[in-house]
């Protein structure tokens, strides 16, 4: 995949997360990445470093913000898209009121905030497959 496309990833998700829900979303860009994972499965993964600055860069290109929903679910998918075992979680707060979504791997945490341990996780997508 171009890094051009990744901002097109960005605004399906923050559009998706907003008129169809987290699961709807989470699910249809599942479905696309095991379609779309089958040219992937022969070629070799794209380095974690590699991925995080072209998403970086994806969502800088935004005139928009992105929230870090829709950062992690674009993680998540290029992740495992690029045969990366990638765990999307979100996590919650109540006292104060605080939510906040982020992505791991084994060895590596996107979008780790501080505090994130503290955060009771409210929903958890396990690293899908598509080869």
């Amino acid at each position: 995949m171009f890094p051009i496309a990744y901002p097109f990833l960005f605004i399906a998700s923050m559009f998706g997360t907003r008129w169809l829900g987290l699961e709807r979303t989470v699910r249809g860009f599942q479905a696309l990445g095991q379609w779309q994972g089958r040219m992937h499965c022969h070629g070799r993964p794209k380095p974690v470093a590699r991925l995080r600055e072209r998403i970086q860069r994806g969502y800088r290109l935004l005139p928009l913000p992105i929230e870090c929903l829709d950062q992690a679910i674009v993680t998540w998918y290029l992740l495992n898209l690029n045969q990366h075992a990638a765990r999307l979680k979100v996590g919650l707060s109540l006292t104060p009121m605080f939510s906040h979504a982020w992505v791991e791997t084994p060895g590596e945490v996107f979008g780790a905030i501080p505090g994130v341990e503290d955060l009771g996780v409210v929903a958890e997508y396990a690293p899908w497959t598509s080869c």
